[in-house]
């Protein structure tokens, strides 16, 4: 199998279509999160006992996603009750989703349309122009290095939102809160888009093509706001160097098999920074009192 970028279905990528185990986003994630044996847990190719959890919750930006990115207004299937409690109402639920489609109530259907035609009105306003129209949605990015000592091939995986025609952006919808750039600013780091900003960024440069990594986030409220957000230098060596951690225990726990989970040694926690000024302003104020 040769990398490259490839149109495969969603299915198909999340089940893993590499030569071997390969390295995504979401597992590499997992990898700093919590540990080597979580990952292998949530891995198809390595856990035997694998299955990929269906999530029936009702999500406005899942919906917005399909419709904006992908274009695929005929994957939503519009329900017609008041809300998912009837049998009838769970059962059409149940049905599109076995039909690999995404089940909306009629009165959030309106919702998801005002969504996509803000995201779309305003992008057409931004640097990035018609990008939705002419770019490519929901591509795997499949890719291949060579470990530490060279003696192994190891294969990684992306699926960008959206690859610009001429390769030079890599565009990834986040439905928010807020998309105010300062609120989002400071979930990069704790939701590690640092990390997934880099990892892209590192497969599109693997397979030939130099690219900038941009966020669009958008509210899921009126006037369902948009913004668009890249990651300074700064920012991107941060990201960077988580990256090179996650490479680093995946090509360990793969090339040696182990999976380890949580250190058995004792621990001791120290506090915060924020921990011990709140201690001392309880302290003053008692103090005053």
């Amino acid at each position: 199998m040769q990398q490259g970028i490839f149109n495969i279905t969603a299915e198909n990528y999340h089940a893993d279509p590499c030569p071997t185990a390969s390295l995504s986003n979401s597992i590499a994630s997992i990898l700093l999160d919590q540990s080597p044996l979580h990952a292998w847990l949530a891995h198809p190719r390595l856990n035997p006992n694998y299955t990929r959890e269906a999530d029936t919750r009702f999500d406005l930006g899942s919906a917005a996603h399909m419709m904006l990115l992908e274009r695929r207004e005929d994957k939503i299937v519009r329900v017609q009750a008041d809300d998912w409690r009837t049998k009838a109402a769970k059962e059409a639920r149940a049905a599109a989703q076995a039909n690999g489609q995404y089940a909306v109530l009629e009165r959030q259907y309106g919702d998801i349309v005002s969504m996509c035609t803000a995201a779309q009105d305003y992008l057409l306003t931004t640097e990035l122009g018609d990008m939705l129209a002419t770019g490519d949605a929901e591509q795997a990015v499949l890719w291949q290095e060579a470990n530490t000592f060279g003696d192994k091939v190891l294969w990684y995986r992306s699926r960008p939102d959206l690859i610009s025609n001429d390769r030079r952006v890599v565009l990834d919808y986040k439905s928010t809160s807020s998309a105010a750039p300062d609120f989002v600013s400071k979930q990069i780091g704790r939701m590690n888009y640092d990390l997934q900003s880099e990892f892209y960024t590192r497969g599109m440069k693997s397979i030939g093509h130099d690219t900038t990594f941009v966020f669009l986030f958008q509210e899921i409220t009126p006037p369902y706001a948009c913004s668009l957000i890249s990651l300074s230098n700064t920012f991107r060596e941060v990201g960077k160097l988580k990256l090179k951690r996650a490479m680093a225990l995946w090509e360990t726990s793969l090339t040696t098999n182990t999976w380890p989970g949580y250190t058995n040694k004792i621990l001791y926690a120290e506090p915060k920074p924020w921990d011990a000024a709140e201690m001392e302003a309880t302290k003053d104020q008692q103090e005053e009192e």
